[in-house]
Formats: structure tokens, C-alpha cells, sequence
């Protein structure tokens, strides 16, 4: 092991020679093994989980989950590690290496539906709607789907079709909500094993269909009375913020997590409140503080960036679902509530671009996002986000050679940067945004900021420590610059996750605010496999020629590294304008997963997606404001 890959890991006892490769055995829980718990690391651990899971008790997974139909119990013990079984007791899969964090993010909106079905005691179990849900019956699901979107419940199963406490569905909603909490302190182990209450908000802009999506987290056990579905908010993200923060009081601690805003119609990221009016000081404060974090990558595609909205960066053709709208095509489809095609306000990129300028005129930046992956795993296999194992996002089989939407992925993992794995350390994580996000690998990243960090910094051991104590980490902001600070210098440092491929490159994607010409872009490669210096013109790596057999999926050409570092300096800083800069850390070509299910089965390859991928990881940003009349301090 080199210095530079000892660097992150000196306070877990990293002080001499040590395997080369580091990869998910490492940032798996070190006391797991040995029955020990991990000291407290005031430098942080990497911990690896997945923050957006579904089990038999959300309505999708239950109808398109035959015949494997696991509760959230089966969830956690697989996070944990254990393996899961078939109906006939063969092993389903096992994670690699156990998760350190999950939630199980079961949907608000059916809760009670799903459960009264399911309860062979329950008065309404022989109901014709509840036979056919549990059949597995589509247009059941559509059926119940469509009710909850015009804001109202089943009237046979629910017996009145207006939600509320006097309503039997969201009265058995509040006694199950008492379950979900029940299971994730009944898996919590400290220092091994970090579990969240949680559950996901399932909201839809109507007429437009674009999802309003979120994830909403608790810290620990003090957690409010059921009450912040959807349906009940009237698919209103405002009003389910007011419920948090209504609801969550004393010592409850609450954050939301926007997610799958490629589906989002233009809505979900739009300069303004979800019913088009526009923000006003109470609700950019309210949504600036309950929602730190956004999930740019899961199954159902990247949300970073596409080609042709507001950004020509070639490697933002990655895992997109759908193709950029046409000047006059509609985003969504309001029938099934699911975008055809996506635009710019889509998109997480630009949101951080767009946050600059409503921060500009409101005095709050209300996208101020970090970023993490996870799965959206509809099967309670929770962090299952390897390319060459992945089944499809349901058991049951959805065309002739592939399982699932072949357009969809196997997700990816949030991480983060945390003093121990418990419930504080990592939510304390979660809401400073010392948070990174993959597309399946462990990969893990560095990322610091500051105006007086050394220029050899990525090559010092004491990186990490200087990093704290001379700048700032990812999610963090600048500090104002003394006199002749000049531009900043970030430092970042990637290691591989040894059961992937290797690096290829090391970016900073840089995102600015002009008040006379808008907002900009720019990526920059800093660090390249093999040494491989940039283009001067380009700012960019030349090929590594790395290839992929897609006879038998070897790869060959382009070394790769099993670790990248640099420091960088802005070049085209300008203290007057406001700024963001993340990393993104691309891997060399490996073979994506439909095209593992073709040789497995002999078929030929699925039309309309790539063969192989360039899996990658992507770092919370840095912010700069400038003080005076433009800006304020941070």
C-alpha cells in the first residue's frame, strides 16, 4: 500500500505495509468480523448503505414481486449479510460484504391497503380487490394507484374514500407505522449495523405526472405518530415539510431525500413550489434545512446530467432512462403518471446550477444538495448493485430475454464520512452533507476545499487531518477568503473498490452563477490512469484504450489505477461569482448487467442500451458564496 492509499485510513491503524488493494472487506464494519466495535475515528470512517429499499409491505413489490414477497425483517438480516432464500430454500443471493446503513423506505400511501389484504383476520381480506391484489394483479395495483393519486382511498377496502383518522386504511396505516419503527430498532446494532426508521414519500404532481418523490429519515427512536403520507398532504411536498416540522419536535431529528427526479416532469427542481407559485422566505428556509441531500443514481437511472440539456459533457450519457424532450413534446404522461422524456429541471446538475441564482435573489439556496446512490431494490435485497449478478428489478420476468426494464440498472450506495457507525454519527453525516454517492462500487472519495492548502497535499499522510484543519470537506462551504487568498485549491484522493475495475479518471465538475449570462459549467479531468497528462486545450484525459470482449466480457488495454489524487487550483476563478465544484471518479469499461443476462442465457442483446458501462462515483460539492452586495459569507 502506498502513502497516498494509507492516507484516509490512518486513523483505523494504518501505519505500515498493508495488502495493496483496498476494497468493500475495508469499509465493511472492522468489528463485524471479530465481534469488536470500532473505536471512535475523529478523522471518519467510510460507510457504505442503501437509504431506498422496498419490501412485500410497499403495494409495487408486493404485485410485481412474485414469488419471492419479503417483509422488512428479511430486508435487514440481508443488509446485515445474511444471505436470502428461494421459496424451495436455495440461496437468492448474499451480499458481497455486509452494508454498514439502510432503511427500508416502504411507500406511505398503501400502507393500510396492503396490510388489510394481506391479514387473513381482517374483515376485508375475502374483498374482490384485496383477492386480486394478492394474485398479483396489475390492474389491482393500477386500481389502488389510481385512487390515492386523485387524493382519495378505496371506498370497499377502506370504507370511506376520504383519508383522515376516522378512516380504517390510515388507521391500520398508524398501527403499522408502529411495525416499520419496531424493525428498525430491532436490527440496530452500534458500531456494526446502523438502521433508520424511514418511509417514502410517494407524491404526484397532478396534471403532469412528474414525480414529487422523496425519502423521509428519523434519527433515532424518537419518532412522530403517523401522518405525513402523501395522500394525506395532498401530494404536497410544502405541506409534508410543515409536518416535519410540525411533527418531528423535542428530540426527533428528521431530513427527506429527494430521489428519481429524472421522472420529475419538470416539476420536482423547478425554481419554484410544486404547484407553480412562487418560494417564499418560509419555504426555501424549511426545504433548505429538512432536504440536505438528493439520490442522483438508482435502478431507474441516473439524474446527474443528459447531453443536449444545458450541458454538451459527453460523460453524462450515462444510465439514462429516457431521451431528452423534443421542443414541443410533453415531459409526462399524465395517464400513468411516468415521464416519456426529461428536461433540463430534471436534473441534479443543473438544479446546483439553478440553486446559485435563487440564492442569488432570496438569500437561500433551497438545492443545496449533497449526493448519495442507492438501490430502490423492490425485492428487501438491499445494496444488491453489482452489474455481473443483478436479476432485474422484480423476480418475475418482463420480456423474453431480460428480467425487468432492460433500461433500468442495478442502482447504487450511499456513503459517508463518519466518526463511528451509529444512528448520530452517520445522520450527523447525512445532514452536514459529508456524504458521496456510487453507482454500485465501493469506491471511496476525499474531498476537501480551502485557500491555503499545501500544493503536495494528496501525497502528504496527513492529508485528511490537514484537510479538516486547513479547509473544508465535501458538502461543506468556503470560508470567506483573506486578502490575497487568490483561488481555491481542493484536494481529492479515490481508492477502488478491488472487486471492480480500476480508475480511470479523477474530475471536478465545476458549476457557476453569472447575473449577466446565467449559469455555466465546466469539467475538468485533474488526475488520469497511468500518469496520463490532460489535454491543455481540452482539459481532459486522452483514451486509455481500455476495451471490453463482449464474446465473454474480459477486458483488456487501459491499466487503470487502483488509486487517484491531486491537487487542484481553479484557473478560471472569479471571487465575484458564486460557485459549486464536485468530483466525479470514473472506472474503466466493464460489461453491463443485460449483457452478463445475454451470455448467461444465450440471447442476443437487448436493443436501446449500452453493452458496457463506466461505473463511477460522484463526491457532495463545495460552495463558494462571495460577501458583499452579491452574496453573504457562508
Amino acid at each position: 500500500m502506498s502513502v497516498a492509499t494509507c492516507l484516509p485510513l490512518l486513523a483505523a491503524g494504518c501505519a505500515g505495509p498493508a495488502p495493496a488493494a483496498t476494497g468493500p472487506q475495508d469499509d465493511a464494519p472492522a468489528g463485524a468480523a471479530a465481534g469488536a466495535v470500532p473505536q471512535r475515528n475523529p478523522l471518519r470512517n467510510a460507510y457504505f448503505g442503501d437509504l431506498h429499499v422496498h419490501s412485500s409491505w410497499s403495494l409495487d413489490a408486493w404485485t410485481f414481486g412474485h414469488p419471492m414477497r419479503n417483509d422488512p425483517s428479511v430486508a435487514y438480516r440481508y443488509g446485515r449479510g445474511d444471505p436470502i432464500l428461494d421459496a424451495d430454500g436455495n440461496v437468492r443471493g448474499q451480499l458481497a460484504a455486509p452494508l454498514d446503513f439502510m432503511a427500508v423506505t416502504d411507500h406511505d400511501n398503501w400502507l393500510g391497503e396492503v396490510q388489510f389484504c394481506q391479514d387473513p383476520d381482517a374483515s376485508t381480506y375475502d374483498l374482490p380487490v384485496c383477492r386480486e391484489f394478492r394474485a398479483g394483479s396489475v390492474p389491482a395495483f393500477f386500481r389502488l394507484r389510481r385512487t390515492s393519486l386523485r387524493n382519495q382511498r378505496d371506498p370497499a377496502l377502506c370504507g370511506d374514500a376520504e383519508p383522515g383518522p376516522d378512516n380504517r386504511c390510515d388507521r391500520r396505516a398508524a398501527h403499522q407505522w408502529l411495525m416499520v419503527q419496531e424493525m428498525a430498532d430491532a436490527y440496530y446494532e452500534p458500531g456494526v449495523f446502523t438502521t433508520f426508521t424511514a418511509f417514502e414519500f410517494s407524491a404526484v404532481h397532478r396534471p403532469s405526472g412528474g414525480w414529487l418523490h422523496r425519502n423521509v429519515f428519523f434519527r433515532g427512536e424518537d419518532v412522530p405518530a403517523w401522518g405525513g403520507a402523501a395522500l394525506a398532504r395532498g401530494h404536497s411536498p410544502e405541506r409534508l415539510w410543515e409536518w416535519m416540522d410540525a411533527a418531528c419536535t423535542g428530540d426527533c431529528d428528521v431530513i427527506a431525500i429527494p430521489h428519481n427526479t429524472n421522472y420529475g416532469a419538470g416539476v420536482v427542481l423547478a425554481p419554484n413550489n410544486a404547484d407553480g407559485t412562487p418560494f417564499t422566505p418560509e419555504i426555501l428556509e424549511r426545504r433548505a434545512r429538512l432536504e440536505p441531500l438528493i439520490e442522483i443514481h438508482q435502478v431507474k437511472g441516473s439524474s446527474e446530467c443528459a447531453i443536449g440539456l444545458l450541458t454538451a459533457d459527453e460523460d453524462c450519457n450515462f444510465e439514462q432512462v429516457f431521451e431528452p424532450c423534443a421542443p414541443d413534446q410533453a415531459p409526462a404522461d399524465p395517464e400513468r403518471g411516468t415521464a416519456r422524456c426529461t428536461v433540463a429541471s430534471d436534473l441534479v446538475r443543473n438544479a446546483l446550477r439553478t440553486g446559485l441564482e435563487v440564492e442569488a435573489e432570496h438569500g437561500i439556496n433551497p438545492f443545496k444538495y449533497g449526493l448519495v446512490g442507492s438501490t430502490d431494490d423492490h425485492r428487501s435485497m438491499p445494496g444488491s448493485a453489482v452489474e455481473q449478478t443483478w436479476q432485474g428489478d422484480f423476480f418475475g420476468e418482463i420480456g423474453a430475454t431480460t428480467p425487468g426494464n432492460p433500461r433500468n440498472n442495478p442502482g447504487g450506495l450511499a456513503a459517508v464520512w463518519a466518526e463511528e457507525n451509529t444512528r448520530d454519527a452517520i445522520f450527523d453525516a447525512l445532514r452536514r452533507r459529508e456524504t458521496f454517492a456510487t453507482s454500485g462500487p465501493r469506491i471511496r472519495i476525499r474531498f476537501f476545499g480551502g485557500w491555503d492548502l499545501p500544493a503536495g497535499l494528496h501525497t502528504r499522510p496527513n492529508l485528511v487531518a490537514e484537510g479538516y484543519h486547513r479547509g473544508v470537506p465535501m458538502g461543506g462551504d468556503l470560508p470567506a477568503a483573506s486578502g490575497g487568498a487568490g483561488a481555491p485549491r481542493f484536494v481529492v484522493w479515490a481508492t477502488r473498490d478491488a472487486n471492480s475495475a480500476a480508475l480511470q479518471k479523477l474530475q471536478i465538475v465545476k458549476g457557476w452563477d453569472d447575473p449577466e449570462r446565467g449559469t455555466g459549467e465546466r469539467v475538468y479531468d485533474v488526475a488520469c490512469d497511468s500518469g496520463r497528462p490532460q489535454d491543455p486545450g481540452t482539459r481532459r484525459c486522452a483514451d486509455n484504450g481500455a476495451q471490453v470482449n463482449l464474446a465473454d466480457c474480459s477486458t483488456t488495454g487501459g491499466a487503470g489505477a487502483a488509486e487517484l489524487s491531486a491537487v487542484w487550483t481553479d484557473p478560471e476563478f472569479d471571487p465575484a461569482r458564486r460557485a459549486f465544484y464536485y468530483v466525479r471518479v470514473l472506472e474503466n469499461p466493464t460489461c453491463r448487467w443485460t449483457t452478463w443476462r445475454a451470455l448467461e442465457s444465450g440471447s442476443e442483446l437487448p436493443d436501446g442500451v449500452p453493452p458496457v458501462i463506466e461505473e463511477r462515483a460522484w463526491s457532495s460539492p463545495i460552495w463558494y458564496t462571495p460577501a458583499g452586495p452579491q452574496g453573504s459569507a457562508p
